[in-house]
C-alpha cells in the first residue's frame, strides 16, 4: 500500500514519474539531490551531508570519481551504532547530471544559503520536493523521500539483478530488510503463478 497520512510504506515510481519529479524542481541543486537519490538509492539524510570530495575528484573543473562514497559518518546507524561507508558507482546518466553542476570547491556540497557550515536540511528539501510533487500532479502518489531508495531496490529486482547484487548496491545488511523494499504487484504475482 502507497504512504498516506505518514502510514504505509513510500510509493515506488515509475521513470515517467521520476523525470516528471525531476522537472518539477526549480533549482539546479534540487535536480541533482534528486538524480543522486534515484542513481544511488541512498537516504536523504546523508546525501545532503555529502561533501565535494565525496562525489568530484577535481571540483574546479566539475570531474567526478567513479563512484559516490557516503562515509559512515553521513549515513543512519544500525540499532547497535554502527554504520558502513558505502560506495555506489555512478552511472553514466548521474555522472552526466553531476558534470554539468557547479559544485562548491571544497567543503559540503549541497551547504545551507544561511550556514555554509551546514547541509541544506531535510525540511527544506522536502517542502522543495512537496512542490515538485504538485507540478508533476502527483501529489496523491503516496511518494516520500524515501521513494528513490524503494523504487531503485524494486527496479534492479524486476530486472532480474540477483538479491544479493542489490543488496550490495543498496548497502542493507539483512536480505529480510531489504525484500521489504521490494515492490511485487499482483500483475508479477499471477505471471508466477501462471508458469506452473
Amino acid at each position: 500500500m502507497p504512504k498516506r497520512s505518514r502510514i504505509g510504506q513510500a510509493a515506488t515510481l515509475t521513470l515517467l514519474d521520476i523525470e516528471k519529479i525531476y522537472q518539477g524542481f526549480e533549482s539546479e541543486r534540487d535536480k541533482v539531490i534528486w538524480s543522486i537519490l534515484c542513481g544511488t538509492g541512498e537516504r536523504i539524510t546523508a546525501t545532503l551531508s555529502l561533501n565535494v570530495k565525496d562525489v568530484y575528484r577535481d571540483s574546479s573543473k566539475s570531474k567526478t570519481w567513479d563512484e559516490i562514497t557516503f562515509p559512515s559518518s553521513i549515513r543512519k546507524k544500525r540499532p547497535d551504532g554502527t554504520a558502513e561507508t558505502r560506495q555506489v558507482p555512478i552511472t553514466r546518466k548521474l555522472k552526466s547530471e553531476l558534470e554539468n553542476y557547479t559544485p562548491p570547491t571544497h567543503g559540503l556540497l549541497f551547504p545551507s544559503p544561511n550556514n555554509p557550515s551546514v547541509p541544506i536540511s531535510r525540511q527544506v528539501y522536502d517542502k522543495n520536493f512537496r512542490r515538485a510533487l504538485k507540478k508533476a500532479g502527483l501529489t496523491r502518489l503516496g511518494a516520500t523521500l524515501h521513494s528513490p531508495r524503494r523504487t531503485l531496490a524494486t527496479r534492479l529486482f524486476e530486472e532480474g539483478t540477483p538479491i544479493n547484487i542489490i543488496q550490495r548496491i543498496t548497502g542493507h545488511r539483512s536480505i529480510a530488510v531489504l525484500q521489504r523494499y521490494i515492490d511485487v504487484s499482483d500483475e508479477q504475482v499471477k505471471s508466477a503463478l501462471e508458469m506452473l
